[in-house]
């Protein structure tokens, strides 16, 4: 069996990493392994004689500079992104960082010189093309040992849920209008968010907040404790929205829990109408009409939630699923040229230059772009007390 050892670049823990960390886990068996290193610890000494680099979601300017390097020294690197960073819509802090002239450049260049973009998207291949033609679209998964122990509540109160991170909260103005008249029609409904909530919706006696979890293992763990008759998974119609990933329908799926998503992709691409779940178009009476529905029909509820259930296990068990990463990763490795060499000795004295004069350039970008010359400032003289110790 041919062995592959993967190099796991990350800027931090966050739940995709968390995801990718279950998939390469569950390919351990068919020979591939793998090391994570954050980014900004990241050395050359950890780029081991035969390591495929492997980036998630890298937009830190600290990799482009890790990528030029790659490609002077005619190293193979992979880059896995599962967001349309280029189409994020409003004004938020992401939305910003995503913006930024130097972050675009990291993100462009990353991508562009990639020896494979990985993605699980259609939609995102589609606008990834433009940077890079080696795009490979991997199936999503779920890992069923995480819930399988799990005992969920159950009492008279039906639960309707959502989690996700604050930058959802524009999805959420679909449901947001709809809480005051489901709440007033069906006494024993409560509504739960996890992460964030709604505008205009405050937490009460039946409308549970919870914080975000940022372990990803605890969070499903947590969704499928509260027994959600519903998941609801808005999506407002832009591009961005569109490369996401059917990351709902697989855990509502595995839960056992109703979806009710919009009727775009992803969600349009892998729901049967009425069947595994229901696809409803983007207004809040129809998202209430949905709910409403569902509530009124609860033998309609168990049925779809049995029906998704079935379909996650047969198409994105984990189990089955980590032999096509494990195959791809194979099948790259074999096409590659086998190098015995150290990254070190690849790179000349000048390339190595380069690079440090390049990512203290970035750095000091991003300080600055963070707190402007009084940052700069600060964390120059911080350095040089340091190094005078």
């Amino acid at each position: 069996m041919t062995n592959i050892n993967l190099l796991v670049i990350i800027e931090a823990e966050i739940a995709t990493t968390h995801l990718i960390e279950q998939v390469l886990r569950a390919c351990a068996p068919h020979g591939i392994s793998y090391k994570v290193q954050f980014l900004d610890r990241l050395e050359s000494s950890d780029f081991t004689p035969n390591a495929l680099p492997l980036f998630i979601r890298c937009g830190d300017p600290r990799a482009y500079s890790w990528a030029q390097t790659l490609v002077d020294a005619n190293y193979p690197y992979l880059f896995y992104i599962d967001d349309n960073f280029w189409r994020i819509v409003g004004d938020s802090t992401l939305a910003e960082y995503y913006r930024h002239p130097i972050v675009r450049r990291s993100l462009e260049f990353t991508v562009s010189n990639a020896t494979a973009v990985l993605t699980n998207s259609g939609e995102l291949a589609g606008f990834l093309s433009q940077f890079n033609k080696q795009i490979s679209i991997l199936p999503t998964f779920f890992d069923f040992s995480l819930i399988e122990d799990v005992v969920p509540l159950s009492d008279e109160r039906i639960r309707i849920g959502f989690s996700g991170s604050p930058s959802r909260v524009d999805d959420l103005e679909l449901i947001s209008p709809i809480v005051g008249p489901i709440l007033e029609r069906f006494p024993q409904a409560v509504f739960e968010f996890a992460g964030v909530l709604p505008n205009r919706i405050a937490p009460s006696e039946r409308v549970l907040f919870f914080p975000h979890t940022p372990d990803y293992n605890s969070y499903i763990r947590f969704q499928a404790a509260r027994n959600w008759a519903i998941g609801l998974a808005p999506l407002i119609d832009h591009e961005a929205n569109r490369g996401k990933t059917d990351n709902k329908y697989r855990e509502y799926g595995a839960c056992r829990c109703a979806g009710i998503y919009s009727n775009i992709p992803p969600y349009s691409d892998v729901v049967k109408d009425s069947q595994t779940g229901r696809l409803v178009e983007n207004t809040p009476s129809l998202w209430q009409q949905a709910i409403t529905d569902l509530l009124s029909h609860p033998a309609e509820q168990a049925a779809l939630a049995q029906a998704a259930f079935e379909d996650v296990r047969a198409r994105y068990d984990i189990s089955q699923v980590s032999t096509i990463w494990a195959t791809f990763f194979k099948d790259l490795a074999a096409q590659l040229p086998r190098s015995t060499q150290s990254f070190d000795k690849k790179i000349s004295w000048a390339r190595k230059l380069r690079r440090r004069v390049d990512r203290a350039r970035l750095n000091l970008s991003i300080v600055y772009h963070e707190g402007g010359a009084p940052l700069v400032v600060r964390r120059t003289f911080k350095k040089i007390m340091l190094a005078g110790k």
